[in-house]
């Protein structure tokens, strides 16, 4: 995690912070996270791609998460900027890109992760219950009324079928992606 994490979610300021996350237990999931998490670390005596990134559509908070990924073969990346994702696919075939892309997942990826091991009704309430969740998958799970889980499934994995048309084909598909390399932690 980058060092603002922690600050971002207000955790220092516990009314803040439960306003920001909507739910004591948001509050105490996302402490939680923190304890687990390690900061990111990046090298700079190494030469490293990622630190000399110019795009505009890939900021720095990125850049230095992508040039950990570079750093270190057992990193993963869990975001919902698929903006990101889609601008890294426009940098040329550069070998440092080549080597990070089965280790990044995005938001819909991780939820079907979670689907995996959740009771569908208990994420699907959780998800419809937040106004200001991901657009995605507030229309994944459904506005007004609930989807049902082949619905949502269906949903999550055309947003990720989207990404990797955006992606011109370098998105990794969850299904390859070696989901037993994945750390006993990553899967939300």
């Amino acid at each position: 995690m980058l060092p603002q994490l922690p600050f971002q979610l207000r955790l220092n300021n516990p009314p803040a912070a439960l306003k920001k996350l909507g739910s004591e237990e948001s509050v105490v999931l996302a402490k939680e996270l923190i304890r687990h998490a390690s900061l990111v670390d990046v090298r700079v005596e190494q030469s490293n791609y990622f630190l000399d990134i110019e795009r505009p559509d890939i900021d720095s908070g990125e850049a230095v998460l992508f040039a950990a990924m570079y750093q270190s073969s057992s990193d993963y990346m869990v975001s919902g900027d698929k903006r990101a994702f889609v601008a890294l696919s426009k940098i040329d075939d550069h070998a440092a890109v080549a080597g990070i892309w089965a280790r990044l997942i995005c938001l819909e990826e991780a939820i079907m992760l979670i689907l995996e091991h959740e009771h569908f009704d208990d994420v699907s309430a959780k998800v419809r219950a937040r106004n200001d969740v991901d657009k995605a998958l507030s229309m994944a799970f459904g506005y007004s009324q609930a989807a049902d889980h082949s619905g949502v499934k269906d949903a999550l994995n055309s947003f990720v079928g989207s990404l990797q048309h955006e992606t011109d084909g370098r998105w990794v598909l969850l299904e390859s992606k070696g989901r037993h390399h994945f750390p006993a932690n990553a899967s939300a």
